[in-house]
């Protein structure tokens, strides 16, 4: 995703999140890596921390359920509903990808 240090990879991710911020429905964007920092997102600074540290806690305990339940598999996205948002996490071996909407606009 954004593993690049040239303008090509902050391209890839300004357009990933222009794309998938212009989806009915979608409250943030948010690009991450692993460990919880916050490489861009479309939500607010403080916001996006609080997103940051609890999913990539969250995506990190659920891989290792994954793991445990089976060896050989690997958590590739993970989907989350509640009454107000649906959050959905893709990972990556480096970054996360975690896309904020409102159910209620599918």
């Amino acid at each position: 995703m954004a593993s690049r240090d040239n303008n090509d990879g902050q391209i890839d991710i300004d357009e990933t999140i222009n794309r998938l911020g212009s989806k009915r429905g979608v409250e943030s964007v948010t690009v991450l890596t692993k460990d919880g920092r916050v490489i861009r997102t479309t939500a607010t600074a403080e916001h996006g921390e609080i997103q940051a540290k609890l999913l990539s806690k969250l995506a990190r305990d659920a891989a290792e359920i994954v793991e445990e339940l089976e060896s050989q598999d690997e958590l590739s996205f993970l989907r989350i509903r509640t009454k107000r948002h649906e959050i959905m996490v893709a990972l990556d071996h480096s970054y996360l990808l975690v896309v904020v909407q409102s159910p209620q606009s599918e």
